[in-house]
């Protein structure tokens, strides 16, 4: 069977494919998964998994995400999936997960190829059933939440359980970090959260980790994580640029070079696809680089980057519900130690254990 998931409630799509990944690793234990997202992977990538049988497992799972995004004319993921769909081939499944909230928007020959009854709608939930979420969400995580709090969370969030299920989680860490013992969030307690995490990116979290503030950058990451999709994904790419930056700062200052000329100099490759070459420091940043030269060594540097560029695929392709234990235990390991990964349980936070 292959699929096409549409509709804009994240949250029950995601509850799906969970149910489905467990079927089929049930139904093949051997089961090679291989998630892709439109706009990152081009159709070279997905056709070469989609056309060709494993070696090493007796079936596939490929999920493509955020088919929303593909190019238009220039579209070669469509291609790749077309393909695949025409070829009949038996030791593999397809789920194609799109915000669309029409199957028209979708090419024809993917909706003939996946078949009428493997087109899935998510519709968002009624306002009363939110409400009841919200609710519940709150109590797992230890708190009561006032009525006019809960319409702040329906006001600030997308309607989908997903951005609501992220913000709550978010608030929980908050709240259990600020302010222990506290049992009822109140819409003023949503609006000082708001006014102490908006306008967070890659360069605020790595100024907080500059600092070595291991509670800052976790709230920080969940900020990014819950406002925007490709948030985080920008977030890595700046963070990574600002260590190779940090490692020529370093570079510099070993060879005795004064932080003014380091400013001026200090080169490095931009946070941004074409990656091209850029020299200096913002006004701005020299500060955070400054207090990250004293907090962090050249092999401190080039071990995180190195750490960051084997988290790279692993972040993207962890399970929704593992994304954010899967950064706070990246941020984790940058701050705590020094990205020398060590062997610690991904099931608890280490905010928790710092707690």
């Amino acid at each position: 069977m292959n699929y096409l998931l549409l509709g804009p409630e994240e949250g029950e799509k995601n509850e799906w494919l969970r149910a489905e990944k467990a079927r089929v690793l049930k139904a093949h234990p051997d089961a090679e998964v291989h998630l892709f997202y439109v706009g990152d992977d081009d159709g070279e990538a997905i056709g070469s998994v989609l056309s060709q049988s494993s070696l090493f497992s007796s079936f596939r799972y490929v999920v493509i995400r955020q088919y929303e995004n593909r190019a238009g004319a220039r579209d070669s993921v469509t291609a790749a999936i077309t393909s695949y769909l025409s070829s009949g081939q038996e030791d593999a499944e397809l789920v194609i997960v799109s915000s669309e909230r029409s199957s028209t928007k979708i090419p024809k020959a993917v909706l003939d190829g996946i078949g009428k009854e493997n087109i899935k709608m998510f519709w968002e939930m009624f306002e009363s059933r939110k409400r009841e979420w919200i609710v519940s969400a709150f109590r797992k995580e230890g708190f009561s939440i006032r009525p006019d709090a809960i319409e702040e969370i329906l006001f600030s969030t997308e309607n989908n359980t997903q951005d609501m299920k992220n913000l709550v989680s978010s608030l929980a860490l908050y709240f259990h970090a600020s302010s222990p013992g506290k049992a009822e969030i109140s819409v003023d307690d949503i609006e000082a959260y708001a006014i102490k995490t908006r306008g967070e990116d890659g360069y605020t979290l790595f100024a907080a980790i500059a600092e070595r503030d291991l509670e800052h950058a976790i709230l920080i990451i969940r900020t990014i994580s819950e406002s925007d999709s490709y948030g985080t994904i920008r977030a890595l790419n700046v963070l990574t640029s600002r260590f190779r930056l940090l490692e020529s700062c370093l570079q510099m200052k070993r060879r005795g070079l004064s932080m003014d000329m380091i400013s001026k100099d200090a080169e490095y490759l931009s946070p941004y696809p074409s990656s091209f070459k850029e020299k200096g420091i913002r006004k701005k940043e020299i500060p955070v680089m400054a207090k990250a030269m004293q907090n962090y060594s050249e092999e401190d540097a080039r071990s995180i980057i190195q750490y960051l560029g084997r988290m790279d695929s692993e972040v993207k392709s962890a399970p929704s519900e593992m994304q954010m234990i899967a950064l706070t235990s990246l941020i984790h390991t940058i701050i705590v130690e020094n990205g020398r990964e060590s062997p610690i349980n991904l099931l608890s936070s280490p905010l928790d254990m710092m707690i």
